[in-house]
């Protein structure tokens, strides 16, 4: 999610800017559905308001992941390891250093009062210690698996040809995304200990999901039906799923909604697919306020990531979760978004901020 917009030749990419800023939404929209989800009667129209939301925005994550992936695996780009570690990770190292310290911060005042003062400040400090931060931050676990790994995926960029690309590709997605959900449903959740550890932990698929971005990223689609189709597949799939199993076991089942299961990927690979459209198609806008506008929201949304929960938090969320789903939902995320880029307006102009936290 740093800023990633920018090709080898320093020109914006209208394409990877347009995912992230669809992205960024789609990840507050994903936030503000989460207590409709956990706390409306499963099965009634305010949940299956609320499991829409939730479902048509999942693929946030994956999207983020194949933005970075498709701009950092350019064989064209330089990267030495020293611009890699000194630049890149120690960025991403700092960033969850300090906002996680602010979260906790945020946490301690929130439950002030619920025990003694000494008991929650040490409470806080293993929280930070451990990495047991506020709930958005792990994006950076996988942010930080994806750079470590890009001296391999690149490697695999420039010298394999495009058979052993797919095999590579087909390879790291079977046993990350596929074979990991059948695990979850008979005879595979039966198979031998040995057989499951085939199955990829998100941490390790996150680099191949990277790798699929520069893939998709080389070859761009000639229409909008791939996209559509991806799309329309991965979000039908997930949202029946979700509904079938949260009815039968009578409360919400996330197994559906994990943000790399298959067929969230297919709804990430489309929104990527869809975006890389848009950029070629004649009639998108072309003029220097629109794409002023764009990649502002896009160099902007690793700070609205960072921020938003800051102003969820005081934004009366319980209120916004006793409104009708349908429209509260949206509304609550607009509000997060234009809160959320005002303070990016506002922090981007220190200069310590802009290029270390946000």
């Amino acid at each position: 999610m740093i800023d990633v917009g920018e090709r080898p030749n320093n020109r914006r990419d209208t394409a990877i800017d347009l995912c992230k800023v669809l992205a960024i939404c789609a990840v507050v929209c994903i936030h503000c559905s989460a207590g409709h989800l956990v706390g409306r009667q499963v099965g009634s129209l305010q949940w299956l308001s609320a499991c829409f939301w939730g479902v048509v925005s999942r693929w946030a994550v994956a999207v983020f992941v194949l933005c970075s992936g498709a701009v950092m695996n350019a064989p064209e780009r330089e990267l030495p390891l020293k611009k890699l570690f000194s630049r890149y990770l120690l960025r991403l190292a700092l960033a969850l250093s300090v906002w996680a310290g602010l979260y906790e911060g945020m946490r301690l005042y929130f439950l002030r009062g619920s025990a003694p003062l000494s008991e929650l400040v040490v409470q806080c400090a293993k929280n930070w210690l451990t990495g047991n931060t506020w709930y958005h931050l792990y994006y950076f676990y996988f942010a930080i698996a994806l750079y470590l790994a890009l001296p391999l995926t690149r490697l695999i960029a420039r010298h394999a040809s495009r058979q052993e690309l797919r095999y590579i590709l087909a390879l790291w997605l079977l046993s990350g995304g596929v074979f990991s959900f059948l695990q979850c449903f008979p005879p595979f959740n039966q198979l031998n200990s040995f057989l499951l550890q085939y199955s990829l932990s998100p941490i390790v698929l996150v680099p191949g999901l990277g790798l699929l971005g520069w893939y998709l990223h080389q070859s761009p689609p000639k229409g909008w039906t791939e996209g559509l189709i991806l799309f329309l597949a991965g979000f039908g799939a997930t949202f029946a799923g979700t509904w079938r199993h949260s009815v039968a076991a009578g409360a919400l089942d996330g197994l559906y909604l994990s943000g790399f299961s298959p067929f969230v990927l297919l709804m990430a690979a489309g929104i990527f697919r869809l975006c890389q459209r848009w950029a070629d198609c004649p009639a998108s806008p072309r003029g220097e306020r629109a794409s002023g506008l764009l990649q502002f929201l896009s160099r902007g949304s690793f700070c609205v990531f960072l921020i938003h929960p800051f102003f969820q938090g005081l934004a009366r969320q319980a209120w916004f979760e006793s409104l009708p789903s349908y429209w509260a939902i949206p509304a609550q995320a607009a509000l997060l978004l234009s809160l959320s880029y005002g303070a990016y307006w506002f922090l981007r102009r220190i200069p310590a901020v802009n290029r270390w936290l946000i």
